[in-house]
């Protein structure tokens, strides 16, 4: 009986050591608390970008029809043609930026996932839609080895159990650090092609827009019943919600992309050192949080 007890206890001191140990191992509250905010940043970042991507091809498409409807016959063979209607924003085109907004927010999911204490299922799902979002974007893939992909697949699977905390920061370290490039490749897709004086997508906005100003400043001349009118208002509405869209939420969106990757690095070092600043982070949640009122701004007007 006595030799029992000295086992028993032998064996929960031993498991209270390790306990102890691993303890130790886990996300200091400063750790968690970085990667909360990156992660919720993250996915504020990516869900309201491609909400507003989809935005801004449904204005290209109204836009376009506009200005059909206001300019009546027209020299230009393409003004007619239906399937350009989208023009600049073609379908390829689109889902290549999209899989890149859609891949930074579920990276967002799956950082915020593995602090919130989330229950396994939605992590698993969050991680999953991560990485079939990277596989859309060919750059951020080439950034990515088979065997990195099934490390990520691994981390998050193993996260359970008695040991449940460090198995958590194992996964979070995982992540960050396997995909580092990727998402690097990411920010990068998206400052480029949402940088306001260069970028295709304010060119693009600006491309339609101009000449549905003009459509309209034309026909306001000449409309003489409400009903004509009532159609040149609407199509200057149309141009000045584009205008909003690509004088303000581009920029952001372009100025976020860059704070991200710049949080992103802090990040990989943040889950190493508990004492490393957060000051990008912090900004880069700012850059979120500024695009979304911009966004919640322009919608409720």
């Amino acid at each position: 009986m006595t030799t029992r007890r000295a086992v028993d206890w032998r064996s929960a001191l031993t498991l209270a050591v390790l306990v102890g140990i691993l303890a130790g191992c886990a996300l200091s509250a400063k750790q968690r608390a970085a990667v909360g905010q990156f992660g919720d940043s993250a996915t504020t970042f990516g869900d309201v970008t491609s909400s507003e991507l989809k935005a801004m091809r449904d204005d290209t498409i109204k836009m376009t029809t506009a200005r059909l409807l206001l300019g009546g016959r027209s020299s230009d063979p393409n003004l007619g043609d239906p399937t350009t209607l989208d023009r600049g924003f073609e379908l390829k085109r689109v889902e290549t930026v999209s899989g890149a907004t859609r891949g930074l927010a579920a990276y967002g999911k799956s950082l915020a996932a593995l602090v919130d204490d989330t229950q396994s299922a939605q992590l698993k799902a969050a991680s999953n839609e991560f990485v079939a979002s990277l596989g859309r974007v060919p750059a951020a893939r080439e950034k990515l080895s088979d065997k990195q992909l099934e490390a990520i697949g691994t981390a998050v699977q193993e996260v359970g159990g008695l040991w449940v905390e460090w198995k958590r920061k194992q996964a979070l370290t995982t992540i960050v650090k396997a995909t580092r490039g990727a998402v690097d490749q990411l920010c990068d897709l998206l400052a480029r092609d949402f940088d306001p004086r260069t970028g295709w997508v304010a060119q693009q906005l600006l491309v339609i827009e101009a000449p549905l100003v003009g459509q309209a400043s034309d026909a306001l001349a000449g409309a003489r019943t409400y009903n004509d009118r009532k159609t040149v208002m609407d199509a200057f509405r149309l141009a000045q919600s584009s205008r909003m869209r690509r004088t303000e939420v581009v920029a952001r969106v372009s100025e976020a992309a860059k704070a991200m990757k710049k949080a992103n690095d802090a990040l990989a070092q943040a889950v190493e050192d508990s004492a490393w600043s957060t000051q990008d982070i912090q900004s880069f949640a700012e850059r979120a949080r500024s695009l979304q009122t911009a966004v919640t701004t322009i919608v409720s007007d």
